[in-house]
């Protein structure tokens, strides 16, 4: 190629010979190959991408290989550009001990976008401090599969394992993690027997109907240390209690609570509002066991973010599995979070490589489905003005559409394998993605202080998959009782992703759906919108 526009680019970066230049075209699998020698280029030829990567797996320590994957993405280093960074660098160890620079940025040389790279081995007296601090990029990509490693230890067959060996499991992959990173050892340590689930574990029935309080307790006191109250006041004040011990410390450690509606004293309604106030409800999972199961009650216990609901009488077995999938959902999650709160700023985004990873691979369809919102909302508000849709509504409704499908990582890569022929347990796991989703969300916008924004990134990511008829997952929600934006979304994630498959046909299957998978009404709306989207 033209060096004329790789020495334009090195006049913007601080070089001296010896040097080494790397032109990365990603699209064509091909590496140039420079050296600089008196201020000059000099070619070296060139190699694949593949190549060039498994090359520097044998020369760089593991913990730094997710920055060179960083560094010869096309995406990724204009997601870093937008931020005001010109240059994108970061520094790492070689296997031979020594420190490196790598500086990258986008060129183009009037074809196409290509990667230019400098690559400048540091002074043995100038190990700056971003140089300790970039070995905090390996603990990100560490930290990334060690959570998916402990959720899917949760997947596996109870049958097959047991409590000890999970805890065993568990600990060699955070001692993998505290073996480079001796300084997280401390919280790391105290967190593992939490994850593993231990004897003195509790659970929390909250229930006037003694024969009910009993029966939960059969089924559950041989894995949990069972703990009943008769009304709200006598739950809350336990919670009270155990509060100063911390939520996953010490004897009591409270992993799941039934409540009841109807008591006397202090009603279920009145726990919710002190559980979400107390922010438990993101810590806690919440199974209502209640009589009264009309679309007003569903939609209102729904709106706390409750784990699930379940109607009086109810089977026990299937209550004895549903709540051992949230605690152990809950207890990944809680594990993750008070790992974070315990370190410094530099560990405080461990869960970043999950939202970058995601982001990454659904850039098309977030910005595709972000406009698709934006015109089909937009429709709807003024079709009908009684949804109360602003215009500052539908942008937000639109970028919270963004984290969709977050959770869809959570489930087990031996299931997805499959594609189809699911067993009945397998099925389970697939439904249940939506709630991991959410959780992963209570991080991810831990910082955002815009409620409603929230509000509309967790319902979206929670219900898209509820259909209008009550056939979906993972409530089984219906008509009013799914959330405005949830719908909304529902038919443009939907139209996007058949859209992709049978192009104008997408139209047809989408409309034939309606009453039954989407509300009627929008799908009036969506009808009125059909150009502009295919647009």
């Amino acid at each position: 190629m033209d060096t004329s526009v790789l020495e334009n680019t090195l006049k913007k970066i601080l070089y001296k010979d010896n040097d080494e230049v790397y032109v990365f075209n990603v699209f064509k699998d091909l590496v140039l190959k420079y050296t600089i020698t008196d201020e000059k280029l000099v070619d070296m030829g060139t190699d694949t991408l593949s190549n060039y990567l498994d090359n520097v797996k044998t020369k760089v320590k593991e913990e730094y290989l997710s920055g060179f994957m960083n560094l010869v993405s096309i995406p990724k280093l204009k997601e870093k550009i937008k931020d005001g960074n010109k240059i994108i660098s970061f520094k790492y160890q070689g296997l031979d001990t020594n420190w490196y620079k790598i500086s990258a940025t986008i060129i183009n040389d009037g074809k196409e976008e290509l990667i230019f790279s400098l690559r400048q081995k540091q002074d043995d007296n100038v190990v700056t401090k971003e140089s300790k601090d970039s070995k905090y990029n390996g603990l990100v990509s560490r930290i990334a599969d060690s959570i998916l490693k402990i959720n899917n230890v949760f997947n596996l067959d109870e049958k097959k394992t047991n409590i000890k060996n999970v805890e065993e499991y568990i600990n060699s992959i955070l001692n993998n993690i505290t073996s480079s990173y001796p300084e997280i050892k401390k919280s790391l340590n105290t967190t593992a027997a939490n994850v593993s689930g231990r004897k003195d574990d509790v659970l929390l029935i909250v229930d006037d109907d003694m024969l009910t309080r009993n029966m939960i307790k059969k089924v559950f006191s041989d894995e949990y240390k069972i703990v009943m109250a008769t009304n709200g006041k006598e739950a809350i004040d336990y919670l009270n209690e155990n509060k100063a011990k911390g939520i996953t410390e010490a004897s009591d450690n409270v992993l799941g609570i039934f409540l009841d509606l109807t008591m006397p004293v202090m009603d279920g309604f009145a726990v919710l509002d002190y559980l979400s106030k107390n922010n438990y409800l993101y810590r806690i999972p919440v199974i209502i066991i209640s009589g009264d199961y009309g679309k007003e009650t569903k939609a209102k216990v729904y709106n706390y973010g409750v784990a699930d609901m379940l109607e009086k009488p109810f089977d026990f077995e299937v209550v004895k599995h549903r709540i051992g999938n949230f605690i152990n959902l809950y207890k990944s999650s809680n594990s993750l979070t008070n790992l974070i709160s315990d370190q410094s700023n530099e560990l405080k985004d461990l869960v970043n490589p999950f939202v970058y990873s995601y982001k990454y691979d659904y850039e098309n369809s977030i910005n595709s489905i972000n406009k698709y919102i934006r015109i089909f909302a937009k429709k709807i508000m003024e079709d009908y003005p009684e949804y109360g849709l602003t215009y500052d509504k539908i942008e937000k409704m639109a970028d919270a559409s963004q984290y969709y499908d977050i959770g869809f990582y959570s489930i087990p890569r031996m299931i997805l394998k499959k594609k189809e022929n699911f067993s009945k347990e397998e099925l389970e796991k697939i439904k249940n993605y939506p709630l991991f989703g959410v959780k992963m969300l209570d991080y991810v916008l831990s910082l955002t202080s815009d409620e409603l924004y929230k509000k509309y990134a967790k319902n979206i990511t929670n219900f898209y998959h509820e259909n209008y008829n009550g056939t979906g997952y993972p409530n089984g929600l219906k008509e009013d009782e799914i959330p405005l934006e949830a719908k909304i979304a529902s038919i443009c994630i939907n139209y996007y992703n058949l859209y992709k498959k049978v192009g104008s046909k997408a139209n047809d299957i989408i409309i034939s759906k309606k009453s039954s998978m989407f509300d009627p009404k929008l799908i009036d709306s969506f009808c009125k919108v059909l150009d502009d989207l295919e647009k």
